[in-house]
């Protein structure tokens, strides 16, 4: 399904997915990186060491608040 989407993903200032080692979502968002790699979307995949919800608070300050930081400030 991604695949009638790249217009629009490509149009994206950033995209960043993250995913727990132990997320049972792991082989979908693994499955979403490799098709967009595929695809030539720019974005950035990362996994964890953890499940789905257990370092929501660490990551969220470490890396989601830095992400929207550096992407979601104005064009220069």
């Amino acid at each position: 399904m991604v695949d009638q989407y790249v217009p629009n993903l490509k149009s994206y200032r950033a995209i960043a997915i993250d995913v727990g080692t132990q997320d049972p979502f792991l082989t979908t968002n693994t499955q979403l990186d490799q098709a967009l790699t595929r695809l030539g979307v720019t974005h950035k995949f990362e996994s964890y060491e953890g499940t789905h919800g257990n370092r929501i608070t660490a990551r969220f300050a470490a890396k989601v608040l830095p992400f929207f930081s550096e992407n979601l400030a104005p064009a220069r």
